[in-house]
């Protein structure tokens, strides 16, 4: 009886042993390529323990998952721009008081990449549930953030309600169902051995500067240094500004009596508006604190519910039963004027891409830039999408 209580625990520990051991690497989701000014800038995949075509469902389980990206861009990215591009797009898919708990976490992430991708450049976020998310490029790791909840931070950047791009969110929810040229071309691209090392030296210098200002204290001096109480960054001081929301008020749409009634031209058709990040202007402007971060997140948030409450779905667009995504680079001075406004991503039909510039007129001047907001311009992308109700 005692051998066969003891064996039946021996059993269960090796049933709970194997099942972690023998855990199934994530599996491939989706792979899709997002672009800009009808560029390829780079190719993404997404990676997890079990597949789903349902955003929520990645977003809010916690589970192994890996994103992967490699700069298809000729002339490469800058990895300032980068990172500022999925820090923007948390900002329009995340609460506020989510925004302030993981400021610091995205300061870290911000200040991890050095220089400028290359094309071929390949980048991963390797979430491990209980370890937190892993960065690296081409293979070298360049920290951890130990807060699994920046995953899906991150993750909600692409496939959150406002994604930056629609067509690269579709993309990455195909259930493992990918187009076999285009995974074929993703696992092609890879870096050379000279560019592996050139990454592991964005790492090395702060290593080198840490020893030697350490070599450079006396023993006796060190052993004597007490720890510093940490200095706690001040909130940032503006108004509180809520989060956007899906529930976006209808359109102006015609009386009743003039809509058809076929399913295929709806009466309440939805328009969504988000962002993305500013430019080259601002790629050589001074690290981020997480006092400019919140500054930058927040005043987005605020343009964003400004062109979402100017946005319009077109009256022929209706009728004719036309839907489409639309994204727009807008350029500010420091008192909210536009100085410039560029598609990067136009729908097929024209009514949807004048309406997304001219819904943006409609909406400056813009509030003046906060003073943690340095630099005379100020750039941000707005993703839009009409969209016809099944």
């Amino acid at each position: 009886m005692r051998f066969n209580r003891l064996f039946r625990v021996l059993i269960g520990i090796c049933l709970f042993l194997s099942s972690h051991l023998l855990r199934a690497e994530p599996m491939l989701n989706g792979i899709g390529v997002h672009q800009e000014l009808g560029r390829e800038v780079f190719i993404g995949a997404l990676f997890s323990e079990s597949l789903s075509n349902d955003a929520d469902t990645l977003i809010n389980n916690i589970q192994p998952m890996r994103m992967e990206l490699k700069i298809v861009a000729p002339d490469g990215l800058t990895t300032r721009r980068f990172s500022r591009m999925w820090i923007e797009g948390m900002a329009v898919n995340s609460k506020a008081d989510a925004l302030t708990a993981q400021a610091d976490n995205m300061v870290k992430f911000d200040g991890m990449f050095k220089g400028r991708f290359l094309n071929g450049d390949f980048v991963s976020f390797t979430n491990t549930p209980g370890k937190g998310v892993d960065i690296a490029v081409n293979g070298v790791v360049l920290g951890n953030i130990k807060d699994n909840l920046f995953f899906s931070m991150l993750l909600s950047t692409w496939i959150g309600k406002i994604p930056l791009s629609s067509d690269y969110r579709d993309s990455l929810l195909k259930v493992g169902d990918v187009d076999a040229g285009l995974r074929s071309r993703f696992n092609s691209i890879n870096p050379s051995n000279a560019r592996v090392a050139e990454v592991k030296a964005w790492s090395e210098p702060l290593a080198a500067e840490k020893e030697t200002k350490n070599a450079e204290i006396p023993k006796e001096v060190a052993a004597q240094e007490r720890p510093v109480a940490k200095v706690e960054v001040p909130k940032l001081d503006v108004p509180a500004i809520e989060k956007p929301t899906l529930n976006i008020p209808a359109p102006s749409a015609p009386a009743a009596s003039s809509i058809a009634t076929t399913s295929s031209v709806p009466a309440k058709p939805v328009v969504v508006a988000a962002t993305k990040p500013e430019e080259a202007e601002e790629d050589d402007g001074p690290a981020l604190t997480a006092q400019t971060l919140l500054a930058r997140q927040f005043y987005v948030s605020d343009a964003i519910k400004i062109i979402r409450g100017k946005t319009k779905y077109p009256q022929r667009a209706l009728d004719r039963g036309y839907a489409g995504n639309v994204r727009v680079a807008v350029v500010i001075d420091r008192q909210g004027n536009i100085l410039n406004t560029d598609l990067l991503e136009k729908s097929q039909y024209d009514m949807l891409n004048r309406e997304a510039l001219d819904a943006i007129k409609r909406s400056a001047p813009f509030p003046a830039l906060p003073a943690e907001i340095a630099g005379a311009r100020f750039e941000f992308t707005v993703p839009m999408r009409w969209a016809l109700p099944e």
